[in-house]
């Protein structure tokens, strides 16, 4: 799907900007971290990333596969003056340009939503994960406050817009993380939103 990268930024940083300060204290609370190395995956402009870099100290990397998204994410790296503590990739989703073993905390806000091969995305989020590292990706606004707020000035934009989430079913979270046999995984619902949750083990049970 074809996405106007200027815009799509500009809305995240006007009429979404209340959602990423919210949403990165929130994960920092769920997993208990607040320091490593941080992937935000389907980052855009890098808005989410950005708000755990500022609030934490976390190295981030921005993943998208946009090349306009990572030259804006760039920017907006360089502009919040991040350089060297956040770096944009351009990549693809179910190939992380990443070693293994070498990400902390996984995040993602809308992206999950677009996923072709959810399954095999959630197998190169299990790759990269370090061992005790945590992972929350999904979609959600981080109150219904904040929601409800959002909801009525996107329809000034757009009559028609609805969140992403709203009538997803979540069976298809179900049966990815089924396929990519995911073990602990969770799907939380509350007021800020649906996620998918889990930790990958400190220690994996030996073969054999």
């Amino acid at each position: 799907m074809k996405i106007d990268a200027e815009k799509f930024n500009y809305i995240a940083r006007t009429v979404f900007a209340p959602v990423y300060p919210v949403l990165a204290h929130q994960i920092f609370e769920r997993t208990g971290l607040t320091e490593g190395v941080c992937l935000d995956m389907g980052s855009g402009g890098g808005c989410l990333g950005l708000a755990i870099a500022r609030n934490s100290g976390f190295k981030v990397y921005l993943l998208d596969e946009s090349a306009d998204m990572c030259e804006i994410a760039t920017g907006n790296i360089e502009h919040l003056l991040m350089k060297g503590r956040v770096v944009a990739l351009c990549g693809p989703m179910h190939a992380i340009p990443l070693e293994n073993s070498s990400i902390d905390l996984v995040v993602s806000r809308g992206s999950i939503y677009y996923w072709e091969n959810m399954a095999q995305v959630l197998r190169e989020i299990w790759r990269v994960l370090a061992p005790g590292g945590h992972v929350c990706i999904g979609g959600g606004f981080g109150s219904e406050e904040i929601m409800n707020e959002i909801i009525l000035k996107m329809k000034v934009i757009d009559p028609d817009w609805q969140p992403m989430y709203h009538g997803f079913d979540d069976a298809l979270f179900l049966d990815a993380i089924a396929a990519a046999k995911i073990s602990g995984a969770e799907i939380i619902k509350d007021e800020s939103g649906t996620w998918v949750t889990f930790q990958k083990p400190l220690q994996q049970l030996s073969e054999g």
